[in-house]
């Protein structure tokens, strides 16, 4: 037969044993490679591709160990007799109108229910092959503890949790990492809770959204920070008849007139997103106290504590035992892994019941192995490391763009919450700085931009949202002085 195999792409981070596995395997589906036709011999598929022997003999065991390929004494490699092509193709040839798109369909959608015309994050997918990439809240991925994670991801692959990690738990969460939370994380926020009153979701954004549809409605009415984290805006625009922009100062969230009629209050009082501002012992008892008076419920947002390096980090608001009704939003994607979408909802019990069945319409739970695999390396103590190696590696960054900053842009007003990795600069009175993000890419500068985080985004085109969290500490000042030479051509016109 002749060689169907195209070339392989030796850039790709897909071994080219695998490259091959996959083109072979696609190949036989689609019934190009019939059940029981002789594959070409590996000396031929090496010549043709101009790859070893060796790597041809390991994709075919590969395929053989997957039921795709027998091996024959003497006669070489076949496609096995008992391997089926997909009918997809035949069906969708026999009637390709399942392929053509109902008409009017995106019509019947609610006017007030279309999520992509809300304003949000921009940011290149591939930020992270960027020079400078000053965005915020990201990882260093070269600081991911890898090799502790596969050790764990191993020990929860064990034949003994294959029944946990395998099954459909309906909408129960892993007892072993609610322990976790439980135990070791709520705690260093000053929180006690029961299992019960504990739900984990993926990611903050959920826990956010969840208690969104929980608590909101038409006529239901929410004060929110602006500027304030945009996601959560939206959020907030889609469930509730009413969302009340609530100034942020110097000492966080204002408590004012703007609260009066409000149900709830969604705030960041650790580091507000996105001026940094950690909102003060003051402030703290001002909100408390008024939501308490005011049965009004307050989303504590605690973005941004986890790897907060300051020794003397105030407690979450939610641990605060004056009788306000507070939901807590956790998450462990600043200190282990955004991707890993791992967060966690705190609140009574008989609220905690309904978050949970109404996450279980959306997802009935998380990944039973990621959970396994996160509770293993917290109670194994690497998350515990981990958390203090990032607090000095943020710690040594702050204080680096602090001084470049201040190098930089003194003509500027910077803030950033100390503990914090981010830091929030606004220029001069008169100065647009709308077309810098643009610009700095560019430049392989990659900043989050701000305007989406303003009710009004007018408010935020003189602002800029520095972070420091997934840039090398070496690369810093250079980047800042980067920033700045395009800053400069930005107010001069050129």
């Amino acid at each position: 037969m002749n060689i169907l195999f195209p070339g392989l792409d030796r850039s790709s981070q897909v071994s080219l044993r695998d490259q091959l596995c996959e083109t072979i395997s696609i190949q036989i589906t689609k019934g190009v490679l019939p059940a029981g036709i002789r594959l070409p011999s590996c000396r031929k598929v090496a010549g043709h591709l101009g790859i070893s022997r060796n790597t041809v003999i390991s994709a075919y065991q590969n395929l053989i160990v997957d039921g795709l390929v027998i091996s024959r004494a003497k006669s070489g490699y076949f496609v096995d007799d008992n391997s089926r092509k997909s009918s997809f193709g035949q069906l969708a040839a026999a009637d390709n109108s399942a392929s053509k798109p109902a008409p009017g369909l995106f019509e019947k959608i609610s006017p007030t229910h279309y999520p992509s015309r809300y304003r949000n994050t921009e940011r290149p997918y591939n930020w992270l092959e960027y020079k400078y990439p000053f965005v915020c809240n990201q990882m260093d991925a070269g600081r991911f503890p890898l090799t502790d994670w596969r050790r764990c991801s191993n020990e929860a692959l064990g034949r003994a949790h294959a029944p946990h990690i395998f099954s459909d738990h309906l909408y129960e969460d892993c007892e072993e990492l609610l322990t976790q939370v439980r135990t070791r994380l709520l705690p260093r926020r000053g929180i006690v809770a029961e299992p019960d009153q504990i739900l984990l979701t993926a990611g903050a954004q959920q826990a956010i959204y969840i208690t969104s549809v929980l608590l909101g409605g038409p006529t239901r009415t929410i004060g929110a920070e602006n500027p304030c984290y945009q996601d959560a805006r939206n959020i907030f625009d889609q469930q509730f008849g009413n969302v009340r922009p609530i100034p942020v100062d110097l000492e966080g969230i204002v408590v004012s007139r703007e609260l009066a009629d409000c149900d709830l209050v969604y705030t960041t009082p650790n580091h507000q997103f996105p001026t940094t501002v950690r909102m003060s012992k003051q402030r703290r008892t001002q909100l408390l106290s008024f939501a308490r008076e005011n049965n009004v419920v307050i989303i504590e947002d605690d973005y941004d504590s986890e790897t907060d390096f300051d020794p003397l980090i105030v407690p979450a608001l939610c641990s605060a035992p004056d009788g306000a009704s507070i939901v807590y939003v956790g998450s462990l994607s600043k200190s282990l892994s955004p991707g890993l979408r791992i967060g966690y909802l705190v609140g009574p019990a008989d609220f905690i019941r309904e978050a949970r069945a109404l996450r279980g319409m959306m997802i009935r739970h998380l990944p039973p192995l990621i959970q396994l695999t996160a509770a293993h390396y917290i109670r194994l103590g690497h998350y515990d490391a981990l958390v203090s190696r990032f607090q000095s590696a943020f710690e040594n960054r702050w204080h680096v763009a602090r001084a470049a900053l201040a190098k930089s842009f003194p003509d500027a007003d910077i803030t950033s919450g100390w503990g914090g990795t981010n830091f929030f600069i606004t220029a001069p009175i008169g100065v647009d700085l709308t077309g810098l993000t643009t610009a700095a890419r560019m430049q392989g500068v990659v900043i989050d931009p701000t305007r989406a985080c303003y009710r009004n985004p007018d408010d935020g085109r003189d602002k800029l949202r520095l972070g420091v969290s997934a840039i090398k500490a070496e690369k810093i000042t250079e980047g800042i002085a980067v920033v700045r030479s395009i800053y400069d051509r930005i107010v001069s016109g050129n």
